[in-house]
């Protein structure tokens, strides 16, 4: 029987979780800290196919550079806001 790991990466060896998903009802099934068994069965509907993901713990280039550019910057003395003095006046006022 073939392994069911994903190419280049094992359970916990990486830094991240495996996570098997069952083909036939969806279930979810995760491995932190050691591979899947060769003989694994789903527990809900008994199917032998699964679909593998690695997820890795920490986030990836993309993911960071996505959430730096688009996030929103809550540094009350950050340049690049355009918040003046006189805004947060104005908001004490209300």
């Amino acid at each position: 029987m073939a392994k069911r790991e994903p190419s280049g990466s094992q359970a916990g060896g990486d830094g991240g979780i495996l996570v098997q998903i069952c083909v036939e009802c969806g279930r979810e099934y995760t491995f932190e800290d050691e591979p899947p068994p060769d003989d694994m069965k789903c527990e809900k509907c008994g199917g032998r196919v699964f679909r593998s993901f690695f997820e890795a713990d920490e986030p990836s280039e993309a993911s960071r550079d996505f959430t730096e550019t688009t996030g929103r910057d809550m540094r009350p003395d950050d340049p690049e806001g355009d918040t003046t003095s006189g805004d947060l006046v104005d908001l004490e006022r209300l």
